[in-house]
């Protein structure tokens, strides 16, 4: 690589270094204040994401019903947030009927929404399970990102994205593996079971966070597009930016749901898959915070 061409590759750097000086601060308020501000952060980024996937799909939403299907997974948190869990899942469901595309768009964001809330507000600790899905995701983006540019090498996956190389994928699994061990540390201490499942879980969540960048780099190369808005400064649009952590959401979820008590340093003081005093519940209640 030449040292214009090595220029050229970091010359993005400083644009995604001030991006995050100012998203982290914010999302790390809202994540660990909880509630309110949390719930607004949830809701600003799904109408973000929503209103990017129209316009990859050259969608027109400037009528009663694309207005409607931008706020549709809302509803479904409305509901989820008022503790009727199948309910905010067969809503997410009913968008069938706004057709393909947007269908699928109302899959691929509302359900992650739906992820992070059972993660943040399935107990009083939820705090840890949004603070390792999100620390996890941005370590193995970073690093996979550092790696890919200091060492480059073979490419990953040439005919999906071009720029992703198998030492950035390596570096982004290793960071992702010590950041889960560094959460648990934070929260659990010197707990040795905690500290190697939350690593090994670290470096699952960074695959399926790699998995869904690509995802997304697939899909932005089938409809022939660079970036999926230019809201972010040095990343491009909230999909370029969220892409990985849609994935490694729904996969952490669906792992705290079925991993019994005691073994995730954010399920130590509640109950394995508690269920409605009549027992009929299958899913947790989350606090009923709409009331």
């Amino acid at each position: 690589m030449t040292k214009e061409n090595k220029k050229s590759s970091w010359q993005d750097l400083p644009l995604r270094i001030a991006s995050a000086v100012v998203i982290i601060p914010l999302a790390a308020f809202c994540i660990i204040d909880g509630e309110i501000p949390f719930v607004v952060l949830l809701c600003c980024l799904t109408i973000g994401l929503m209103i990017e996937w129209a316009n990859l799909f050259k969608k027109n939403i400037k009528s009663f019903l694309g207005v409607l299907w931008v706020l549709w997974p809302l509803a479904a948190y409305a509901v989820l947030l008022k503790g009727a869990w199948y309910s905010a899942i067969v809503i997410l469901g009913l968008a069938m009927f706004f057709g393909q595309p947007l269908w699928l768009g109302t899959a691929v964001i509302g359900l992650p929404g739906l992820a992070l809330l059972w993660l943040r507000f399935m107990n009083a600790s939820g705090m840890w399970a949004i603070l390792f899905v999100v620390a996890v995701v941005i370590a193995s983006d970073s690093f996979a990102y550092l790696f890919g540019k200091c060492f480059g090498g073979p490419k990953l996956i040439p005919s999906v994205s071009p720029g992703k190389t198998w030492s950035g994928a390596i570096g982004g699994l290793i960071a992702a593996t010590c950041t889960g061990i560094i959460i648990a540390w934070i929260a659990s201490g010197n707990n040795v079971n905690n500290l190697m499942i939350s690593g090994v879980l670290g470096l699952f969540t960074g695959i399926f966070s790699q998995i869904g960048d690509l995802l997304e780099s697939k899909l932005k190369r089938m409809l022939g597009v660079k970036d999926s808005g230019n809201i972010i400064p040095g990343h491009g649009g909230l999909l370029d930016r969220l892409d990985a952590l849609l994935m490694a959401s729904v996969f952490v979820a669906i792992v705290s749901i079925f991993i019994p008590q005691g073994m995730l340093i954010w399920q130590q003081d509640n109950k394995w898959m508690p269920t409605q005093p009549d027992g009929t519940e299958f899913l947790p209640q989350m606090p009923i915070l709409i009331k």
